[in-house]
């Protein structure tokens, strides 16, 4: 779990200050740490520090609504009782679909709302 840290005003603002990785990032993007360095100029937050690339937390929040990892459609597939290829076909209308270059993934808490109220899904 990560820590808060001080805010630089002096008050305590969480994850103010705290940076996470390119591997930590691709871990919660569920993506390659090749993809993450590529695209680090589209991830919120991101910072290039020399060589190294770190990344704000709070823009990440912020943009995924949770730092928790996101599903890909191969996690969707059985929970919509879909193929796979219907998730790819039909990304953009299934609720927190995020696109990562040719990934699709799809962000966990609204996915699992909109799970949890549809009958047909049960």
């Amino acid at each position: 779990m990560v820590n808060p840290q001080p805010h630089a005003s002096g008050c305590s603002a969480p994850y103010a200050s705290v940076l996470f990785s390119d591997e930590e990032v691709a871990a919660v993007l569920t993506v390659t740490v090749d993809w993450v360095r590529s695209h680090a100029n589209e991830i919120p937050g991101s910072q290039r520090l020399g060589c190294y690339y770190r990344f704000h937390i709070t823009p990440l929040i912020d943009w995924l609504g949770s730092l928790e990892p996101l599903f890909d459609a191969e996690q969707i597939a059985p929970r919509l009782k879909v193929p796979v290829s219907w998730v790819y076909a039909n990304a953009s209308q299934i609720p927190g679909f995020l696109r990562l270059g040719r990934y699709i993934r799809f962000r966990p808490s609204v996915f699992n709302r909109f799970i949890s109220g549809s009958e047909a899904c049960q």
